[in-house]
């Protein structure tokens, strides 16, 4: 672990659970010092190692020849394997069942934890997150086993009052082999790989390995970038045609979000939009994103309208709803000829406040659509709930239409659009034959690289000014 850079703490937010938010602040890009906060999970590990250090012969005979001293937390006498225990998606839970069931929960993983590492410290580092310290270290392979095994045990279903709780977890794991090597740069290991295994989708482990900490800089450095790239106008939206089928006639316009970084090109939303949300940058950009697209919407003709994507949180907040229609006012376009789409995880996140966000930009006038339909969690009678005005099926659904089970899925979709009086749109259309194929099902819209790849403001004027309609070959 010696080959770890000295500059490691400068990457923000390593102990963070990935989705839970902090303020902004000047000097949001440096990670505070982990051993500034008395019980901090630096000072819990390091107590840990010291206490386990102590009882060892290694430890009785440092404590000897020091006078009594005792051993220095900071320093590992002996190899030691830590893992870092996140709870997926806990304040999911909390929310749902309430903090006394949280904190039943908590109480119910620890007693697992400790129950399978016998006489391994398990920690409470707070929240949602465990560190568990084996300083009698198994070899790699065993390391991971007894990691899956801790997987298996936090799987098992917990009764939480009237609720049936099945939880996953992630874990990462770091080894320390020198008797120079410090805890903190320990801890500093086993959040940097605890950070990869959460990114990966939850429910996986992942051993630290200095590739980690190379992808975790250049993050470090993307965040760093887009904070001045917000402020100098580098977050712009391109725009990818919604079209009427089966005539390929241009409807609207789907603003989709694209960073035009100075030093590294043309980056998509999977580059960046993560960083965003978990520094609390996603309301600037979205605000940004609304600006300019609503500015050049404006320009287009009347009748071609104007998408924009808001996240769950964002649609369940009235402050950003509330600021967004200020934008679209001060810009000019006409309500009408907006469209926000959100994501079935919005009815999942916070109902009543959904319904509310949707009543309020339908009062205006804005036009609201269910994004990626067929791909989350939430049931049809609370996506029925909200008064919508358009369903947007996913590409999965789309690339299924060979299979006959897939296209009786999208023949249900369509129907269900029919019952409600909701026109269907089909995203990530690419061949004609999709095309096709979606008009004869009943598809209204279509939209995917079949009908264009999203434009620049520029490009997507001479567009319209050239033709409003696509060509498809039907």
């Amino acid at each position: 672990m010696s080959d770890v850079p000295e500059g490691m703490m400068r990457i923000p937010n390593l102990l963070k659970p990935k989705g839970k938010r902090r303020s902004p602040s000047p000097a949001a890009g440096l990670a505070p010092s982990l051993s500034n906060a008395r019980g901090s999970p630096l000072r819990l590990i390091e107590q840990a190692l010291a206490g386990v250090q102590a009882a060892s012969p290694q430890g009785a005979a440092l404590a000897a020849t020091d006078g009594g001293a005792g051993v220095d937390g900071n320093a590992l006498s002996r190899p030691a394997v830590l893992l870092i225990v996140n709870l997926d998606r806990f304040k999911l839970i909390n929310d749902l069942c309430g903090p006394a069931a949280g904190d039943r929960l908590i109480e119910i993983i620890h007693h697992r934890l400790t129950g399978i590492l016998d006489r391994s410290p398990v920690i409470h580092l707070g929240a949602d997150e465990f560190a568990c310290l084996l300083t009698e270290p198994p070899s790699q392979d065993r390391a991971e086993q007894l990691a899956a095994t801790l997987l298996a045990a936090i799987g098992d279903p917990v009764s939480l009052g009237r609720h049936m709780v099945h939880l996953t977890a992630s874990i990462g794991i770091a080894s320390g082999t020198s008797h120079v090597m410090a805890a903190e740069e320990l801890l500093r290991a086993a959040s940097i790989a605890l950070s990869h295994a959460k990114d990966a989708g939850g429910g996986h482990i992942l051993r630290f390995s200095p590739e980690m900490f190379s992808s975790l800089a250049e993050r470090a450095a993307l965040e760093e970038d887009l904070r001045g790239g917000l402020l100098r106008g580098e977050i712009r939206p391109y725009y990818q045609p919604i079209v009427a089928l089966p005539s390929g006639e241009v409807m609207r316009f789907e603003a989709l979000v694209r960073w035009h970084h100075p030093q590294r090109g043309m980056l998509g939303p999977g580059r960046f939009l993560s960083i965003a949300e978990d520094v609390g940058l996603d309301d600037d950009l979205l605000y940004a994103m609304a600006r300019q697209s609503c500015r050049d919407g404006r320009d287009w003709p009347e009748r071609i309208g104007l998408s924009l994507n808001m996240s769950p949180r964002q649609i369940c907040n009235p402050c950003v709803v509330a600021q967004v229609m200020r934008i679209v006012f001060a810009s000019g376009l006409a309500p009408e000829r907006l469209t926000i789409e959100i994501t079935e995880d919005a009815v999942i996140h916070n109902v009543a406040a959904a319904q509310a966000a949707v009543a309020t930009l339908r009062q205006a006038g804005v036009g609201i659509a269910l994004d990626d339909f067929g791909t989350g969690y939430a049931s049809l009678s609370r996506i029925c709930t909200l008064p919508l005005d358009m369903i947007k099926i996913d590409r999965t659904l789309v690339q299924s239409l060979d299979d006959d089970a897939g296209r009786k899925l999208v023949k249900v979709v369509m129907d269900l659009g029919q019952s409600l009086s909701m026109p269907v749109t089909a995203e990530g259309i690419e061949t004609a034959r999709q095309a096709r194929d979606l008009t004869a099902l009943g598809c209204t819209f279509g939209q995917g690289y079949l009908f264009g790849r999203p434009a620049s403001a520029r490009d997507t004027a001479e567009l319209l000014a050239s033709s409003e309609a696509v060509s498809i070959d039907c």
